[in-house]
């Protein structure tokens, strides 16, 4: 007779041991090579120990290191958690940026304040740090230089992580969890689709915020709008005259909702009532900080308008428009333009955060060169590398035709004002969604757009229950619809709106509280 793990055992008995015992007791636990679906050397758990907070509960804290095949490449780092009342369920949560860092699993992505987190639901969840480590102050893709450290990067952790994950909760538990959830927000929006594309049956859904889907054409359009604000004379713009639009664009068009409130709404209306012409200079000349030069114009047109790419990634041939005419704000937080007109070579985070990312790909992904001069690359030369960095990392296919088939849910969001990651760039990639599956896409794909909403900040940063919507949606099929998004900024703290399915938008009704959903309905632009 096959033994019962020990707490199902001590269940069965009505003499459950305690969880420490339980929990330490996996401490140096191996997990074998075969446990885990893509090439690896085994993994083990380096520590296990019992956490008991009162955010959390009490769990069993696992971490430990996914082995790699070539000696010289990093250990996967990865976090899993088990908590006392399980509920059957697991969250696998995606990292950010080129990663680097290992996710603990220990909150969630921009929850609603109002509820438990996953852990304390009741979820095992888990993380890695994607197979390599980042420390300040650390070229973030140096990484890439190993084969199979980019490999893991690109995706194939993903696949290693869920799997050792599943492991140890079917040691502690007894059995796999019955339905296995992912969310992820920026470069966990992108493993979000990777996961969708590449493994579908490991997964029930998936939440995806602000996704990075097509990483390479991003950072391409990084190292393009920094040759666009860099190497043109006149053309880098200043944090002072960078709010001066913003403020300009709010006074055109904060009021077009039908509620002055410090979020732009209707995005429709905005684009046909401001124009950043009207902000010009006498004579085109930069005259002073109340104005626009032709140069500095000419910036706002090109971070407005699509990007030409002049190399095919992932059958894409432009990179998408960027919010600069919705309000965003390209100074402070958003750090569009950088600190000064000369950048550093390489970036740092005092130059465009655009360039600064494009230039990490550039230089080793790309050039294979960490002194590599992005301002200076040229797209034909380069133009196989990008396609082989994009072929490996993208997650840019509109067929999902395996998830959609194994019953899958996919929740979108993204901010309207989101300078890291356009929205646009989700608009363009949901509309192919929508020419592929037409009227059934709704069945298992929604996507929501949260006006004034950024990359982590804005004027409204979006609190919201996506991982109870989506659990509904899969265990009962109750489809979600328009959902409620709960302001945990500084400023608006508390207040509340609709957060609509694309293309609606929240306008207000009129009368009523402001600070309250029941005020706003979601309205056609």
């Amino acid at each position: 007779m096959r033994a019962l793990p020990i707490t199902l055992l001590g269940l069965f008995l009505g003499t459950a041991p305690s969880l420490a015992l339980d929990c330490t007791a996996l401490t140096g636990k191996v997990i074998p090579k075969p446990a885990i679906g893509l090439p690896t050397s085994g993994a083990v758990v380096a520590s296990a120990s019992l956490v008991s907070d009162p955010r959390n509960g009490s769990y069993c804290k696992l971490t430990g290191g996914i082995k790699p095949v070539d000696p010289a490449a990093p250990d996967i780092k990865f976090q899993v958690n088990l908590p006392e009342r399980w509920n059957g369920k697991a969250l696998h949560i995606g990292g950010g940026g080129y990663n680097g860092r290992v996710i603990t699993g220990e909150d969630a992505r921009f929850p609603d304040p109002a509820r438990p987190t996953p852990l304390a639901q009741g979820y095992a969840t888990f993380g890695s740090d994607s197979g390599h480590e980042t420390k300040p102050g650390d070229d973030m893709t140096a990484f890439a230089v190993n084969d199979e450290a980019m490999r893991n990067f690109a995706g194939d952790q993903l696949k290693k992580t869920h799997d050792a994950a599943v492991f140890l909760m079917t040691r502690y538990y007894g059995k796999k969890p019955h339905r296995m959830y992912f969310q992820g927000n920026s470069q966990g929006g992108h493993e979000g689709f990777q996961v969708v594309q590449r493994f579908p049956s490991d997964y029930d859904g998936v939440i995806a915020i602000h996704p990075v889907y097509d990483f390479a054409a991003l950072q391409l359009d990084g190292v393009l709008i920094g040759q666009a604000i860099y190497n043109k004379p006149g053309a880098w713009v200043s944090a002072d005259k960078a709010s001066m639009v913003t403020k300009a664009e709010f006074s055109a068009c904060d009021g077009l909702d039908g509620v002055s409130d410090g979020i732009i709404s209707n995005l429709a209306a905005c684009h046909s009532t401001f124009h950043i012409e009207s902000l010009r200079c006498p004579g085109g000349d930069n005259t002073g900080p109340s104005c626009l030069s032709d140069a500095e114009i000419g910036t706002y047109k090109t971070l407005a308008a699509p990007m030409p790419l002049r190399v095919n990634l992932s059958g894409l041939t432009q990179f998408a428009p960027w919010p600069v005419m919705d309000g965003a704000d390209l100074a402070g937080r958003g750090n569009t333009f950088g600190s000064a007109p000369k950048p550093s070579l390489p970036a740092t985070s005092k130059d465009s955060f655009l360039y600064l990312m494009g230039d990490a790909l550039a230089r080793n992904m790309v050039a294979k060169n960490a002194g590599f001069n992005s301002l200076i690359l040229d797209q034909d030369r380069y133009a196989g590398e990008f396609a082989t960095v994009s072929k490996t990392v993208d997650a840019s296919n509109d067929d999902i035709g395996a998830f959609r088939k194994r019953g899958g849910k996919l929740l979108i969001m993204h901010g309207t004002v989101d300078m890291a990651v356009s929205p646009y760039n989700t608009v363009a990639y949901y509309e192919r969604l929508k020419q592929r599956y037409g009227t059934d896409l709704g069945k298992f794909v929604r996507f929501y757009m949260a006006p004034g909403f950024g990359h982590g900040y804005g004027s409204f940063i979006v609190g919201w229950d996506s991982l109870g919507a989506l659990d509904a949606w899969v265990e009962h099929g109750t489809a979600p619809g328009p959902q409620i998004a709960t302001d945990t900024g500084p400023t608006g703290k508390g207040r509340q709106r609709p957060l609509c399915e694309y293309p609606a938008f929240p306008k207000y009704n009129g009368s009523g509280d402001p600070n309250q959903t029941a005020s706003f309905t979601c309205a056609a632009p």
